[in-house]
């Protein structure tokens, strides 16, 4: 996943709300960012093979929102959420 969005955008940031470490933290910061499962890990089966699609870029406030509450929040939820 990571891999994949570095492809795509360059550099890491959060997919929520764009915050990049490297930026923020400079080299410390490079090529750092958190993993979040939209499938948590507890509802997959045995065997199961996570694909780059059911990860989620994230940095840590965003990631920690995400898990806050019973229901997990969608990127597209936690998104709305903050642009309110």
């Amino acid at each position: 996943a990571i891999n994949n969005f570095l492809i795509e955008n360059k550099t890491l940031h959060c997919e929520a709300c764009k915050f990049n470490f490297e930026k923020k933290y400079g080299i410390h910061g490079k090529d750092f960012i958190e993993c979040h499962h939209t499938i948590p890990l507890s509802q997959m089966k045995q065997g199961h093979k996570t694909k780059a699609e059911d990860l989620v870029l994230l940095c840590s406030n965003c990631h920690r929102m995400v898990h806050r509450g019973k229901k997990w929040l969608s990127l597209d939820e936690l998104i709305k959420l903050m642009s309110k």
